[in-house]
């Protein structure tokens, strides 16, 4: 049986998934379909493009995507981006 913990959070018209497993954890941002990861690739990153990322932890990665849509009120994902990667 698998083991997991999702949790829905609500920022403006944002709804961020936040799943964590015993074989890692994702952030999935919706509508926007955005996925962060760490599953697979043996680093955290960023899809589609597999951009490593500078966090390790799901808590880390999400508070930067949380100050993100704050800042911006939604989701530049080049902006983003330039937040996460190295």
């Amino acid at each position: 049986m698998k083991e997991d913990n999702q949790n829905v959070i609500k920022i403006f018209d944002k709804f961020v998934y936040l799943k964590e497993t015993i074989r890692g954890w994702s952030i999935v941002i919706m509508p926007d379909k955005i996925l962060i990861d760490n599953f697979h690739h043996g680093y955290t990153h960023i899809h589609p493009e597999r951009l490593e990322i500078k966090t390790k932890t799901l808590n880390d990665t999400f508070l930067i995507v949380w100050e993100h849509i704050h800042k911006y009120e939604g989701v530049n994902l080049e902006q983003l981006k330039k937040d996460l990667i190295k």
